[in-house]
């Protein structure tokens, strides 16, 4: 990345303000000024982004969706990296042809999520009932092991199936190919508990964007 970090956060609020103007980052509103551009939280990503009907618990904003799809084009044909936490990290896997399990239990309080370069065990905070199922384009650099249960859409029928002891939730995945950096966690979320969580975010994007 170069030496001055300019982010645009597309739907910020004060925290992500807080966040990056902490680590020294100046906040554009020009996307042609910017060498990150930040996707927050919120709505569920809309499933006929993903080719599936929505489940009975989802809650999507389909212009918002449109919005931020738009921005994500105008990011690729720039060259701009991109990074996006909970709701957006879940977008910009959608972007990059993965799909969401639309609502899944044991994910809403914090827990442990281990990071899978370091082995580093880092509290995670979790405010979201989807889960990312990130596409082959996609490396998974930290994940969770929060069990329950998980539920997608095919047709109009709910597909439910209780995760195995072993498997893994994915929590951080990486689209090389688009610069793509998807954050599921909340390291805006400014209690010291969560500063390793915060420390390791900007970690990922000097390690991901250099």
């Amino acid at each position: 990345m170069a030496k001055v970090k300019r982010v645009l956060i597309v739907c910020s609020s004060s925290d992500y303000y807080d966040m990056f103007l902490d680590k020294g980052y100046e906040i554009v509103t020009d996307i042609t000024k910017a060498n990150l551009v930040c996707f927050t939280g919120g709505s569920d990503v809309s499933p006929s982004m993903y080719g599936e009907e929505k489940h009975p618990k989802a809650y999507n904003d389909m212009v918002r969706d449109t919005q931020e799809a738009n921005v994500y084009k105008e990011c690729i044909s720039k060259n701009i990296p991109m990074v996006g936490v909970c709701r957006g990290g879940q977008f910009l896997n959608v972007m990059n042809g993965g799909k969401m399990y639309q609502h899944v239990t044991n994910h809403t309080g914090n827990h442990n999520m281990y990071d899978v370069l370091s082995s580093q065990t880092l509290m995670c905070s979790s405010t979201h009932h989807q889960m990312m199922r990130p596409s082959d384009e996609g490396t998974i650099l930290a994940f969770a092991k929060m069990g329950g249960v998980r539920e997608h859409m095919i047709g109009q029928c709910v597909h439910a199936n209780i995760a195995p002891q072993d498997s893994i939730d994915p929590e951080v995945v990486f689209y090389k190919k688009t610069q793509s950096l998807c954050f599921q966690p909340h390291p805006e979320f400014m209690s010291p508990i969560y500063d390793g969580l915060r420390a390791y975010f900007f970690n990922l994007l000097n390690h991901c964007f250099q």
